[in-house]
C-alpha cells in the first residue's frame, strides 16, 4: 500500500519536477566547469587507473580543469596513500543517465581500469524516475561493467549526494527531489549488494557555500577523502589478487591478442601522425628527456604494423626500424617503464640488432604512449651505448615525460 501511495504522488509531481528541471539547467549555465582534456594524472609510477563516469560530482561544476575537481583531488589522494601514481579518465555529461552512462563506456577498453567510480543520479532525483526503472537501468550498466572490466576491477557506485546541499536547490521542490535521492540510494545499496566487485558508497559531502561557482576547490578535495578510503585499499588487494587472475587467464589473451593488435592499430591510424613532418612539440621532449636522462639518445616512437617510426628523435639517424628488432615494441607488452639496465646481459636484446649495430644499444628506458582511447601505440624511449644501474633511473619522471606527449596528442593541433 504505502508503494501504491508513493507511485501516485510521484506520477503527479513528474511535471512539476520536470518544469523544475528546466529552471535549474538555466541556473546552471553561468556555472564554470572544466574545458580541458577529460584525463588527469598524479606523479609516481606503477600508476592505477581510474575511470570517474557520471554526472554530477564527476563535472567538476564550479573549476575550469579536472585537475582542480574530484579527478585530480581524487588522484593526488589515491597517491598520498598508495605511493603509485594514478591515471584518471573521465567519462561525464551534465544530464547523464544509466543508459547515456551505458552508451558512453561500450566502445571503452574497460579492463584496462583497476576501479570504475560511478557518479550517478541526482538528474534522476530531480525527475523523480521510478524505483523500478532505476533499477534496471543501474543493474543493466553495472552487469555490463562486471562482464567487461577485469577480474581485478571494483565499481564504486556513489551515493546521490543531498540535492538542498546545493545552493540554487535548496528549495521545497529540492527537498521533494531530496527524498527521492534517498530513496534511490536504498535501492542502488540493494542492487550493488548482489552483484560481484561492486560496492556502494554512501556520499554525503559537506559543501563551501559558492552561489556563484557551486562547488570549490576545496570541495572537491574534502570529497575525495572518503572516496580514496575505500578505493586505496581495493586497488591494493586487486595488485595482489592480479597475477593469479593473469595466469587463469594466458589462453583466452592468447585468443585475444589478434584483436587487441587490430584495435591498437586503428588507434595508430586514427591519429593521423604516421609520416607526418617534424614539430617543436615534440621535439622539445625528447630533447628534455635526453637532457634530463643525461644520455645520447632519445625518441618519441610509433609502433605501426612492422615498423617502428619515429616522430621525433636526436642523436638518431633512422626514421623508422623494423618492429622485430624494436625495444618499443616490447615496452608497449606492459603498461609501465621498461628499463634495461645492460643489453649484453638480457637475453631478449643481446643479439639484437640495435645491440650489435649502429646506435649499439646498452642501456634503454621507455614507457609506454597511449592513444586518447587507451591503445598502447608507441613509447618514450631514451637510449645510450654505455650501461648503467636500472636503480639510477628515475621511474615517475621517464612517465610524466610519457604523459606529455600523451597530453599532446590529445591536442587539436595533433589532428
Amino acid at each position: 500500500m504505502q508503494h501504491y501511495t508513493r507511485e501516485i504522488v510521484r506520477a503527479m509531481l513528474v511535471p512539476v519536477m520536470r518544469a523544475y528541471s528546466v529552471v535549474v539547467d538555466r541556473n546552471f549555465r553561468s556555472v564554470p566547469r572544466p574545458v580541458d582534456a577529460p584525463q588527469v594524472h598524479s606523479a609516481g609510477i606503477d600508476s592505477d587507473r581510474i575511470l570517474l563516469l557520471g554526472c554530477g560530482p564527476a563535472l567538476g561544476w564550479g573549476v575550469t580543469s579536472h585537475d582542480l575537481g574530484l579527478a585530480g583531488a581524487l588522484a593526488r589522494n589515491l597517491t598520498a596513500r598508495t605511493g603509485r601514481g594514478v591515471d584518471v579518465d573521465v567519462v561525464a555529461g551534465e544530464r547523464m543517465s544509466a543508459l547515456d552512462a551505458l552508451a558512453a563506456v561500450r566502445p571503452r577498453k574497460l579492463s584496462r581500469f583497476d576501479a570504475v567510480v560511478v557518479t550517478l543520479g541526482i538528474n534522476d532525483a530531480l525527475a523523480l524516475t521510478s524505483g523500478r526503472d532505476w533499477t534496471a537501468q543501474l543493474r543493466t550498466l553495472l552487469e555490463h561493467l562486471e562482464r567487461v572490466s577485469s577480474q581485478s576491477t571494483t565499481v564504486f557506485v556513489l551515493g546521490i549526494h543531498s540535492i538542498r546541499g546545493v545552493p540554487s536547490l535548496d528549495t521545497v521542490l529540492g527537498g521533494i527531489a531530496d527524498r527521492h535521492a534517498g530513496y534511490l540510494n536504498a535501492l542502488s545499496a540493494e542492487l550493488c549488494a548482489t552483484i560481484a566487485r561492486t560496492q556502494f558508497l554512501p556520499f554525503s559531502p559537506l559543501a563551501t557555500v559558492s552561489v556563484d561557482r557551486h562547488r570549490t576547490t576545496q570541495d572537491y578535495r574534502d570529497w575525495a577523502v572518503p572516496i580514496a578510503q575505500r578505493l586505496a585499499p581495493a586497488l591494493s588487494a586487486g595488485r595482489v589478487d592480479i597475477s593469479d587472475a593473469a595466469a587463469a587467464s594466458v589462453a583466452l589473451a592468447q585468443s585475444d591478442a589478434a584483436a587487441a593488435e587490430a584495435a591498437r592499430q586503428r588507434a595508430v591510424d586514427g591519429l593521423g601522425i604516421l609520416d607526418t613532418g617534424a614539430e617543436p612539440r615534440f621535439d622539445r621532449i625528447v630533447e628534455l628527456a635526453q637532457r634530463m636522462f643525461h644520455t645520447r639518445s632519445a625518441a618519441i616512437t610509433v609502433i605501426d604494423h612492422d615498423r617502428q617510426w619515429h616522430k621525433a628523435r636526436v642523436s638518431m639517424e633512422a626514421q623508422e626500424l623494423p618492429r622485430s628488432a624494436s625495444f618499443c615494441a616490447v615496452t608497449i607488452e606492459g603498461r609501465g617503464p621498461m628499463i634495461v639496465a645492460d643489453t649484453h646481459a638480457d637475453e631478449r636484446f643481446r643479439e639484437n640488432p640495435l645491440v650489435l649495430g649502429d646506435p649499439r644499444i646498452r642501456f634503454y628506458a621507455g614507457f609506454p604512449i597511449e592513444s586518447p582511447s587507451g591503445e598502447r601505440i608507441g613509447a618514450l624511449c631514451v637510449f645510450d651505448p654505455e650501461p648503467r644501474p636500472a636503480t639510477d633511473v628515475d621511474r615517475a619522471l621517464l612517465r610524466e615525460l610519457a604523459l606529455l606527449v600523451q597530453r599532446e596528442l590529445r591536442s587539436p593541433r595533433a589532428a
